[in-house]
């Protein structure tokens, strides 16, 4: 008796104990977000008290982060990635909201100067020619900029090359060495570990694939890629000579022998330094002082930067559109990979963005819709359903208008294709026309290993199994399906671009091209940027005045949450440097390629190969 209400007293007191865990657990989440609410209301209206001025300050430019053409708001979960670094994804920054400020910037007589140090913000290169153009502006309207870097890449020093002065720090230097494209090639590796890589593609520049068939890179590869990049290049280092006032080709010279002048010189900063590349070589000490004999803070303490305004804050007193025109035009953004669910950062998820175009199907007052794509293409699935969303659109009687931003490849063309017009920028990545699917099979791990693999089935088509080599009937049907995939795309293309298939054809197989090449051949209608399609757009809708209403991803107070409470935990946890860099390249090509679905992708690898060079 004693040992059995020793028993029930030991549970007794386990679910006592478990009662007061998950109640004292949910108290705490409750007082946590209370806590929050209550802070955030308090800083709120501290924050709204305090008038933000631009008078004798300088624009502090230094975002770090990443540029967008939409923010997109939580990422449905928390990542290894993100917990690796803090709890916190990269800070988004949307083109549009930096353009406005250096725009701004230029004709603002209440500014000292601008300080600019773009070396830890990702972009495409089209995204840098824009900032690079704006910043010459600013340097053109007689405003004094000053730029600095710890290190600048192509995209950094496109940029800082505009400026009045740049400057650089001494363990640092000039690495605009251009476009280098190198690809890890698997096939080798794969025959040694006996995995079979069963790859099927249409399209002859289709080389996204490659990796799993070849061991070095094709020549189509090649071509398609220097067709690109070559003039591209030549763009870039046009516009760095001129803003620094160097003799042609200096940037090429310096990139193809910078190995000899290293030997002769082993400082990289002094080196930039002797060419003319930058203006001064400083440490942190160094730049802090020399910023404050030209612009001394109003504390005049010599430890301390020049007062100046954040990006954030100006934009803050930048006027807003008051345009309250009952017309709206809907802008609905693609970017980021195309795959089905959620959008997060870097990944379009079709859900999302159907959801988007539903709600500006439904809304009377939206007389046309301007579809921003920002993409390297990925899931024709998820591609279709997104053409389907607008389809539905379009059968209103209302125009679609496509404006293609960075990247606008394969899957990132798909899209486009029920659109009136479409217009690309000049240095926009496009085509990629091509499809592939990749499936893996066990069968040589398995011989290697002794494992036979035998059975029945009811039917032909349920016996083959993946842990077996792939039959030529099961070869034969996946390819097929490849063909009339890629078929149905070139069909698409072409009826959307009232060309023939034929003609197509040859444009088409995966090959990418510039936007101002896209034009030449037909494949896009205009070049120019969001606005001049939003005016095309108002134009096709036969209305003078519009506002615009942009369509994103609703936040999730959950997901914010839980983000918020990440970020205001003091955690670390220690990981090699080796294993983060893997895990960061795996994360983002295991979106694309899941050997466990046998997905048709339409995804374009070039346009990740310089994306943030």
């Amino acid at each position: 008796m004693s040992k059995s209400n020793s028993i029930w007293k030991q549970a007794d007191s386990f679910l006592a104990m478990t009662r007061k865990i998950l109640v004292n657990g949910v108290t705490a989440i409750v007082l946590i977000a209370i806590t929050f609410t209550f802070l955030g209301g308090i800083f709120a209206s501290f924050g709204d008290s305090e008038e933000v001025s631009a008078e004798n300050k300088v624009l502090w430019f230094k975002p770090i982060g990443v540029v967008v053409d939409a923010e997109v708001y939580g990422s449905n979960n928390i990542s290894i990635e993100d917990l690796l670094n803090g709890g916190s994804e990269a800070k988004q920054y949307e083109l549009q909201d930096l353009l406005d400020v250096l725009g701004a910037a230029a004709t603002d007589d209440d500014l000292s100067a601008v300080y600019i140090n773009v070396s830890e913000l990702g972009m495409y290169w089209a995204s840098a020619f824009k900032i690079a153009e704006a910043v010459k502006n600013i340097r053109d309207s007689g405003k004094r900029v000053i730029a600095y870097a710890e290190g600048y890449g192509n995209n950094a020093y496109l940029i800082s090359s505009q400026a009045n002065e740049v400057l650089v720090n001494e363990y640092g230097g000039v690495d605009a060495f251009g476009f280098s494209r190198k690809r890890e090639y698997y096939v080798d590796l794969y025959k040694n570990i006996k995995l079979n890589y069963n790859v099927f593609t249409a399209g002859d520049f289709k080389s996204g694939p490659e990796p799993y068939t070849r061991d070095s890179m094709s020549e189509n590869d090649k071509i398609a890629w220097n067709a690109f990049a070559v003039p591209m290049w030549k763009k870039m280092t046009s516009m760095m000579e001129e803003g620094r006032q160097l003799p042609e080709g200096t940037i090429q010279n310096y990139g193809d022998n910078v190995h000899i002048m290293l030997t002769e010189e082993p400082e990289p900063a002094q080196v930039a330094l002797n060419l003319g590349l930058v203006d001064m070589v400083v440490t942190r000490e160094e730049i802090r002082n020399y910023m404050f004999e030209e612009f001394p803070n109003n504390e005049e303490d010599i430890y301390a930067f020049p007062d100046s305004i954040s990006i954030d804050e100006y934009l803050s007193i930048l006027e807003s559109d008051t345009n309250k025109s009952p017309n709206k035009i809907a802008v609905v953004n693609i970017e980021g990979a195309i795959m089905t669910g959620e959008a997060a950062l870097n990944v379009a998820g079709s859900d999302t963005i159907v959801k988007n175009i539903q709600s500006a199907t439904k809304d009377e007052d939206v007389k046309a819709m301007v579809l921003r794509v920002n993409s390297p293409g990925g899931d024709v699935w998820a591609s279709e359903l997104i053409t389907n969303a607008l389809n539905e659109f379009k059968n209103t009687g209302r125009p679609i208008v496509a404006s293609m931003g960075d990247v606008a490849a394969s899957g990132g063309v798909w899209v486009t294709t029920n659109s009136d017009e479409i217009w690309a920028e000049e240095d926009t990545l496009t085509g990629s026309i091509g499809v592939y699917g990749i499936v893996p099979t066990m069968d040589g791990l398995y011989d290697w290993a002794g494992i036979k693999v035998d059975g029945v089935s009811s039917t032909k088509a349920g016996e083959w199994d993946p842990r077996e080599a792939m039959p030529g009937y099961m070869k034969d049907i996946i390819q097929s399906s490849i063909d009339n995939t890629y078929k149905k795309f070139v069909t698409k293309v072409a009826e959307n671009r009232g060309m023939a298939y034929v003609d197509v054809l040859p444009i088409a197989g995966g090959r990418i091209w510039s936007g101002v090449k896209a034009l030449e051949l037909g494949l896009v209608d205009k070049i120019g940027d969001l606005e001049d399609a939003l005016i095309s757009a108002a134009n096709m809708a036969d209305i003078e005045d519009y506002s615009v209403k942009t369509y994103k991803k609703e936040a999730d107070p959950l997901d914010l949450f839980l983000q918020e409470i990440l970020k205001n935990i003091d955690y670390q946890v220690k990981v090699d440097p080796s294993l983060k860099i893997l895990l960061e390249k795996s994360s983002k090509y295991s979106k694309i390629i899941n050997p466990e679905e046998e997905n048709i992708m339409a995804y374009c690898f070039e346009c990740d190969a310089i994306e943030n060079l």
